[in-house]
């Protein structure tokens, strides 16, 4: 790429789209502007624009002066849904050609087996795998003979700053909640580290041109099972170690018991004051189906045509833990 391509990123405040943007100006070769409806003034950028995603008119005005755009909006089923068509409608007419789409794994449903990048998606899964298909037959009908389309489907994205699939489970590992899960954990955990994901929006930024449609899975190849990583992260994280045995009584008692009153209890917890440490996360019941899932994501294209580098697994555990820690001494 010998000229400067100007990027937006939509949804650039949160934990992927930050390090997405932070990776594309770290490259050099990219003029990046975050797009946010609340955006941090620190996130690395050349430029922060505040912009509500569902606002197509705005959308359609920002992207007059972009080359592409990246979109990892996320929120509701409706928010997800809705910013999709709004982009695909402000992207007509406009000099921005190239169209990446975070979508996820979720979107391939109640799906098992062996799953790459071609595989059709599947049904079922909740509201936001429904919502993360809609979105993506959404944006695959903008693909076109000026406009080339990536939809790019991470599956469970760790790394230092995700607290989902690090802080969380992190303290439910320490509250001995979670551990070794016997065959209840025995799903594929279909981690990927947030620089690869960042690493293969780069890729195919340079790779994509008008006309194309891709899709590519990203999951790394020794990604280990559930049981595997609640073990390793809870070894690494000191007090959460031996690792504890949990009967799948107690985990069913948890998620389907005390998970209403937990998700309550994190709502109003803030309003009082209460610090965060006194405040367990709730654990949902949609996890134990994903954590005995048989479901096993292949990134052929991404290690293939993207040429990703993939974090080592034991190179982002030490990274998660570590972020983990430090955060957890502030509280």
């Amino acid at each position: 790429m010998s000229t400067t391509m100007r990027v937006l990123v939509l949804g650039g405040g949160g934990f992927v789209g930050g390090r997405i943007a932070s990776r594309l100006r770290n490259a050099g070769r990219f003029s990046v502007t975050v797009a946010s409806r609340r955006v941090k003034r620190e996130v690395a950028s050349d430029a922060v624009l505040v912009l509500d995603g569902l606002d197509t008119a705005a959308l359609r005005r920002a992207l007059q002066s972009h080359d592409a755009v990246i979109n990892c909006i996320t929120g509701s089923a409706a928010t997800i849904v809705r910013s999709a068509r709004s982009l695909v409608e402000a992207q007509l007419g406009s000099p921005c050609h190239r169209l990446i789409h975070m979508s996820s794994m979720a979107a391939f449903g109640n799906m098992e087996g062996d799953l790459d990048d071609e595989t059709p998606l599947g049904e079922g899964g909740g509201w936001y795998a429904e919502a993360k298909r809609e979105a993506e037959r959404v944006m695959s009908a903008a693909a076109g003979p000026e406009t080339g389309v990536a939809l790019l489907r991470p599956g469970c994205v760790h790394g230092a700053g995700s607290h989902l699939w690090v802080g969380r489970i992190g303290d439910w590992l320490r509250q001995r909640r979670l551990g070794d899960l016997g065959s209840a954990g025995d799903g594929w955990s279909n981690l990927v580290h947030v620089d690869d994901v960042a690493q293969a929006v780069h890729h195919a930024l340079e790779l994509l041109r008008p006309g194309q449609s891709l899709r590519a899975n990203l999951a790394a190849p020794d990604s280990p099972r559930w049981n595997d990583y609640f073990v390793a992260l809870g070894c690494r994280l000191g007090k959460a170690s031996p690792v504890a045995r949990i009967h799948p009584r107690q985990l069913q008692l948890d998620a389907q018991l005390a998970a209403a009153p937990l998700r309550a209890w994190e709502r109003i917890a803030p309003r009082l004051g209460v610090p965060a440490r006194f405040v367990p996360p709730a654990l949902p019941p949609s996890l134990l189906t994903l954590f005995a899932m048989d479901r096993r994501m292949r990134a052929g294209f991404a290690g293939e045509q993207l040429d990703l580098k993939w974090t080592p697994f034991n190179d982002g555990l030490a990274d998660s833990a570590q972020w983990y820690l430090a955060q957890r001494a502030k509280l």
